[in-house]
């Protein structure tokens, strides 16, 4: 196809230059993967494409000729735009021109980390500013989990070698205080060895959890029906449960739901969010496990009715070594997340209605 210079397209003359540019730029704006959002000097949306909807959640004609401040996040309306009055009366800008990093706001009220550059230029007698935005939330996540892997690869090397310096001498001091402990007759005395044998099975708990982390996680995959591998947890923990006087429900399909698990790791994860729920609810109360499928995907919730989680134990939730209880390793939540992202799922924790939510999403095929 060519393009006679006078109308346009050959055999059509009522189609022109102009019209065949103006198409073309549509559709290069429309199909970017960038969200590409560009406001007049009265700082309003004039453009906002097709991927600027799917990133911010706004649909275009929601927001054409609205202020840019109906998209920005809180702390931002009313600053942006002393930012264009300023660029208006002395023609400078720290800002344009430039690739920066900060963070977007969804209409859900969903923060995000993205890449933006602005530009700024004349149309007409006035002056329009465009914005160029790429959500960079998978990258850093990617940066995040290799950072992770990094780590483990040097924590792994170390704790090695200091499980197998620790775990032999530890076990023979188990086994000496445990033989003192059965010919024991003082009371006393037998209480003090009870005490030191508890806080070597601490320890060698502590090793084990450690040793555990610093490895090379291998998956075992089977295919095993979901609904009764969370079954079997309950029922392992269902004495503890009854003897806090936590009562439980368990919310599932009546149809099999098969996916590709670690029999063993998996439950070791439901074991851990079972036992800290457990913890949370001291005086008794609620458990709820429920097996919720979608389209793609199967949402595992496991919700409890204690205090909930504080703001800082929310912050470094998964963090290693982070913990709230005198006894804990801090390591249980960073082996459960580990497990299950070998999984190819991902975990999350959060308040609920009453109390702490865990969410486990894992796909329905692999």
């Amino acid at each position: 196809m060519s393009v006679n210079s006078k109308n346009g397209l050959k055999g059509d003359p009522s189609i022109t230059k102009a019209d065949l540019s103006k198409d073309i730029l549509e559709g290069i704006i429309q199909s970017a993967t960038d969200a590409i959002i560009v406001i007049d000097q009265s700082h309003r949306i004039i453009l906002f494409n097709r991927s600027a909807e799917r990133i911010f959640g706004w649909q275009a004609h929601e927001v054409l000729g609205k202020d840019l401040d109906l998209i920005l996040a809180p702390e931002l309306r009313g600053r942006h735009k002393k930012f264009i009055e300023q660029f208006l009366q002395t023609g400078r800008s720290p800002v344009l021109g430039q690739v920066l990093s900060g963070t977007g706001y969804r209409r859900n009220g969903q923060r995000f980390p993205l890449r933006i550059s602005r530009s700024a230029s004349r149309c007409k007698d006035s002056w329009i500013f465009t914005a160029i935005l790429r959500d960079i939330t998978k990258r850093k996540e990617m940066e995040r989990q290799l950072v992770e892997s990094q780590k483990l690869a040097a924590v792994g090397m170390a704790v090695s070698r200091i499980v197998h310096d620790i775990k032999n001498p530890l076990i023979a001091i188990g086994g000496l205080v445990s033989n003192l402990y059965r010919k024991e007759e003082d009371p006393r005395k037998k209480e003090k060895l009870a005490l030191i044998l508890r806080e070597v099975e601490r320890l060698q708990k502590l090793l084990q959890d450690i040793n555990q982390f610093g490895r090379t996680l291998k998956l075992d995959l089977k295919e095993i029906d979901l609904r009764e591998l969370c079954q079997e947890a309950l029922k392992i923990y269902q004495a503890r449960f009854k003897e806090k006087g936590i009562h439980v429900r368990f919310k599932a399909p009546d149809y099999p739901l098969k996916l590709h698990l670690d029999e063993m790791r998996f439950k070791e994860v439901l074991f851990n969010l079972m036992q800290n729920a457990l913890e949370a609810m001291p005086q008794g109360g609620e458990l709820e496990l429920e097996i919720r499928p979608q389209e793609k995907e199967v949402y595992i919730f496991i919700r409890d009715t204690g205090p909930g989680l504080s703001e800082e134990v929310l912050k470094h939730l998964f963090t290693p070594f982070f913990t709230t209880k005198k006894k804990g390793t801090g390591l249980g939540l960073s082996i459960s997340r580990r497990i299950v992202e070998a999984h190819g799922g991902e975990i999350k924790g959060r308040n609920y209605q009453k109390g702490a939510e865990f969410v486990i999403i894992l796909p329905l095929t692999r």
